[in-house]
């Protein structure tokens, strides 16, 4: 018996080595993803070499920042007290400080995604901001993860300045409906052309950033004031010190340093069937949250930033923790969400739905094609102690290098002014800024209401908390 056992387990041994090679033959191991190639850094098609080298942050390249300043042709200085950099070429001044991500461009606090950092005793800071700062394209290749940077060419030699009143101004505009005959108008006036880019406010934004010093771009007109308020604290705009302006823009309508100014408001508010809700029975943007309205409900999708200022002003108006029990009930009651004000208002002319929430405007537009359209205005949080119906703005500002400065501001005070507001706000059946214009008839009919007086800032300061808020909830 001891015989027979003995030769078992070499057997047993070549066994199981014959199997693992036919197993290793039929299924291959999975090889391992290569790890990402080092990033390269390029400066007019030539290759820096950097020590430390270039590591990914926060979806941001960071570099040695000295480097890359003394080569772009600026000045450098490190506090090792408050572990500061400055940057210095011509008039541009830039601060970094390690550990922190609020840096200043231009005397203008800008928010960074990644924050600078010691590497090796190196200072270590996102290359796009530097780059761009100090007036370089730079551009990231992801498959070759290569960042190329373009130094700026001299300015050239200031072209002969040409008479008041004639010239061109460039316009990058979210709005793009009714606008043409408002700037025909005002280059009638003034003789200044008007040439304008439309897109959407985000794709307009980065546009700017991207072209940086070399932008056409005089003004920047957005239909959030979330919207602008993201474009000033880039850095994208310039305070303008106009009396005009801010004569005829009242001061809960424009950016406290004066880089942007509402030039038309439009009222998000209640909107119902009359035939399947009677007035009485509505009251507040928060009652919206009761279960008496589920399955009756149609509202805008949380991406979109009309949603996105109203939910940051229920968090100024409330906190974060009772705005957020709003909102969930919101979505307990199972609205239908819909990305189109005018189609929300279709729907409930249709029969699908009673109540919804939508920019007064666009009902405006439909009863201007057709005066019985069977929605009708319901002003939210008017009572004794509510704080108003929510009030947003259309609004511009002139970007940080316009190269057309003074056309820029010759537009947005024509804007402001009786005659541009007039056009602007009637074209779309908006509320004029200016307060001594008188509304479209259309929209002087839907009867006074008290607005909600939180300043149009506050609007963008709380956009990101609202956003979370929304995923939160699981409004989608």
């Amino acid at each position: 018996m001891k015989k027979k056992l003995k030769g078992i387990p070499g057997r047993i041994s070549l066994l199981l080595a014959v199997t693992l090679v036919l197993l290793a033959a039929m299924f291959p191991l999975a090889q391992a993803a290569p790890a990402p190639g080092p990033i390269r850094v390029t400066l007019d098609g030539a290759v820096l070499t950097l020590d430390p080298a270039p590591q990914m942050v926060a979806g941001r390249v960071m570099v040695p920042y000295r480097i890359i300043a003394e080569r772009l042709g600026a000045r450098v200085g490190w506090d090792s007290r408050t572990r500061a950099v400055t940057v210095t070429k011509g008039d541009e001044v830039i601060r970094l400080t390690v550990g922190e991500t609020t840096a200043v461009r231009g005397g203008r606090n800008i928010t960074l995604d990644a924050a600078p950092m010691l590497v090796a005793g190196r200072v270590m800071v996102p290359l796009r901001f530097l780059g761009e700062g100090l007036g370089s394209r730079v551009h990231w290749d992801g498959p070759g993860r290569t960042v190329a940077l373009r130094a700026a060419a001299p300015d050239p030699a200031p072209a002969p300045a040409e008479p008041r009143g004639r010239g061109v101004v460039n316009l990058y505009t979210s709005r793009h409906y009714g606008v043409e005959p408002v700037f025909a108008e005002f280059t009638r006036a003034t003789g200044i052309e008007v040439r304008f880019t439309t897109g959407a406010d985000a794709v307009l934004r980065e546009r700017i950033r991207a072209e940086g010093r070399h932008t056409p771009a005089d003004v920047y007109l957005a239909v959030d004031a979330g919207n602008l308020w993201l474009a000033a604290r880039d850095g994208l705009l310039q305070p303008i010190n106009s009396r005009t302006l801010q004569q005829n823009i009242p001061a809960a309508l424009r950016d406290p340093g004066n880089r942007w100014f509402g030039l038309t408001q439009r009222v998000r508010t209640l909107m119902y069937h009359p035939e399947r809700v009677r007035p009485e029975e509505l009251s507040t943007y928060e009652a919206l949250a009761d279960p008496r309205w589920r399955g009756r409900l149609v509202m805008r999708p949380a991406t979109h930033s009309y949603t996105q200022s109203l939910v940051a002003s229920m968090i100024a108006a409330h906190g974060e923790a009772r705005a957020e029990e709003i909102v969930r009930g919101w979505v307990a009651n199972q609205p239908i969400l819909i990305d189109s004000d005018t189609r929300i208002l279709e729907t409930l002319a249709a029969g699908r739905g009673d109540v919804a929430i939508t920019n007064h405007y666009y009902l405006g537009r439909l009863l201007q094609a057709n005066p019985n359209f069977p929605v009708r205005v319901f002003w939210a949080n008017q009572g004794e102690r509510e704080r108003g119906a929510h009030v947003n703005i259309s609004g511009a500002g002139v970007t940080t290098h316009s190269p057309n400065r003074e056309n820029a501001i010759r537009l947005l005070e024509w804007l402001s002014g009786p005659q541009g507001q007039k056009l602007l706000a009637d074209t779309n059946h908006e509320y004029p800024a200016n307060p001594a214009v008188a509304s479209h008839p259309i929209i002087a009919g839907f009867g006074a209401f008290r607005r909600d007086p939180l300043s149009m800032a506050e609007y963008g300061r709380l956009q990101e908390a609202a956003v979370r808020l929304l995923d939160r909830a699981g409004y989608r």
